[in-house]
């Protein structure tokens, strides 16, 4: 599956809260589920919404293969996993640091068990593609993560050295998924 980043990022973002006029360096880790769109008081997007945008990635993502890597009638369900998976944002109890310390694997794993693993019923090959389509968005959540200006380095990797390094296995991440055509060249 190829998905370009200036079409993920612009969907990753509409998960997630923005930063109004103001909005600076805060002192400690940000619960991911305070950034969420769909849940508490800063709600924007339903559950509807949310299925909306999986269904969008799923699209973008079929479209762009040379060969149909799931049958016709699980699109349906992919779109559904996908957008419940994308949903248990909200559920998970950690922040912005933990997630991204985690890496985009990871916090798809952990996303999927969250959410009571909806891909269990779907075939190999929706699964397969359930799952691409799910760590490509992680990756981007973590990358949208990082660029906010709120975003604090965890306590444990204060150096500069750590937060270097860091970067350059994000990008290792990136350059890999569009090595293996997860991605177009567009995400670095």
């Amino acid at each position: 599956m190829r998905l370009a980043s200036g079409v993920v990022a612009p969907l990753v973002k509409k998960l997630f809260v923005t930063e109004g006029p103001g909005a600076g360096l805060v002192d400690r880790p940000v619960r991911i589920s305070s950034y969420v769109t769909f849940r508490g008081e800063k709600r924007r997007l339903g559950r509807e919404d949310v299925t909306g945008l999986a269904a969008e990635l799923v699209r973008r993502g079929l479209r762009d293969t040379g060969e149909r890597p799931l049958p016709a009638d699980e699109e349906q369900a992919v779109v559904h996993a996908l957008a419940d998976t994308l949903y248990a944002l909200g559920d998970l109890d950690m922040t912005d640091v933990q997630a991204v310390e985690l890496g985009h694997e990871a916090l798809a794993a952990r996303l999927r068990a969250a959410s009571g693993k909806p891909d269990r019923d779907l075939s190999l090959d929706a699964a397969l593609f359930y799952f691409r389509a799910l760590t490509t968005a992680c990756l981007h959540i973590l990358h949208f993560f990082t660029q906010r200006s709120t975003f604090v380095p965890s306590p444990t990797s204060r150096s500069t050295s750590s937060n270097r390094s860091r970067s350059r296995r994000c990008s290792r991440e990136s350059a890999a998924l569009c090595d293996a055509h997860l991605c177009s060249p567009t995400v670095q």
